[in-house]
């Protein structure tokens, strides 16, 4: 098989906020990384141990979608302050609609609601911005 079509395509995706399938047009911000710091052994400089410490700071994500006239289902969920118990998982689909990778971000909060310009002159599709604040990302096959 060529290994083109091997590879997940980044323009499927299916967004789920517990548990309740939401459209996006845009999602960033999935990322893991781990803290660390440096231990020295008691009298020996020359070298140490890298150990790793919780996590100081929070992760956020950003999602982005057209405002749709029935926006107030999607606002219920997406206020800030709210917490999404169930978390937030978004899921990269192949080219026939099965779940490919899963991304599921823990212990998720929202923390900002923001809505793009309004310009008379531009024309643009009017966009939510969501921030979600969380502290784990997971991947899950």
């Amino acid at each position: 098989m060529d290994i083109h079509r091997q590879l997940v395509s980044n323009y499927r995706f299916k967004v789920l906020i517990d548990n309740h399938v939401m459209s996006f047009a845009k999602v960033s911000g999935l990322y893991m990384d781990l803290e660390t710091e440096m231990l020295s052994e008691g009298g020996h400089n020359g070298s140490g141990y890298i150990a790793a410490v919780p996590t100081k700071g929070v992760k956020t994500l950003r999602l982005q979608s057209g405002v749709l006239n029935n926006a107030n289902s999607i606002m219920d969920k997406m206020s800030p302050g709210i917490y999404l118990r169930q978390g937030l998982v978004v899921m990269m689909l192949d080219m026939h609609g099965n779940t490919e990778i899963k991304y599921v971000a823990e212990r998720a909060l929202v923390t900002k609601w923001e809505i793009s310009e309004m310009d008379a002159q531009n024309g643009q599709v009017l966009i939510h911005t969501f921030e979600i604040a969380y502290t784990q990302m997971k991947i899950m096959r």
